[in-house]
């Protein structure tokens, strides 16, 4: 059983770590006649304090002290860009979000929850990863084809967007050319019913 100090500090603090024989974690433990809740223990990345890398500690490190903000030889203040001595990127090597220390982390919470050593658990991080990379490559293919679909579908739905017009243009000509007539017809029987009433009626001699 150990327990836990704050940060740059001596003062001990509740969460205990204990080490249990077996592979399952209970749900609560009777520690000093009293019974605690216990959940799994995921570590965090170790980082050496000399090279600031997240693949060693630094009891075991034969490198001489870098700048963590520039990743070179610590020769005093600091004036060059930040660059990560891990992954590279524009950022210092302490940076939480750097995609090689969240790595670790998914590393070890692996190895934490199925009970295996680091060694494996990367192993398999490293498979599933590759079989990600796999996936996303055929992910353009399944792209393309959506992207013929579409394009088909568009050009189905304007072909029948375009008859439908001409069909609605055809209809309203024939409308248009029916109306014509009935008014035409309308006229005449209009203009005839117009001069027969206005013609003289002749009277018959008695």
């Amino acid at each position: 059983m150990r327990r836990f100090l704050k940060l740059n500090s001596t003062k001990e603090i509740s969460p205990v770590l204990i080490t249990i024989i077996g592979t399952t974690v209970p749900e609560a433990i009777k520690i000093w006649l009293v019974h605690q809740r216990s959940q799994k223990f995921i570590d965090w990345p170790r980082q050496c304090n000399k090279c600031f890398s997240c693949t060693h500690p630094s009891r075991i490190c034969d490198k001489a002290n870098i700048c963590y903000l520039c990743g070179v030889v610590d020769i005093g203040p600091c004036q060059q860009p930040e660059k990560c001595i891990n992954c590279h990127g524009s950022h210092n090597a302490k940076y939480r979000s750097c995609p090689f220390y969240v790595k670790e982390q998914k590393i070890l919470e692996l190895k934490c929850r199925n009970h295996i050593t680091t060694d494996e658990a990367r192993r398999i991080f490293q498979q599933n990863n590759a079989k990600y990379a796999e996936n996303v490559k055929t992910i353009p293919a399944v792209t393309n084809l959506e992207d013929t679909i579409n394009a088909k579908f568009e050009t189905l739905l304007q072909a029948i967007n375009d008859r439908f017009e001409k069909q609605m243009a055809i209809f309203a000509d024939m409308l248009q050319k029916s109306m014509d007539c009935v008014c035409q017809n309308l006229c005449k029987i209009i203009a005839q019913c117009v001069d027969s009433s206005s013609s003289p009626v002749r009277k018959k001699k008695l």
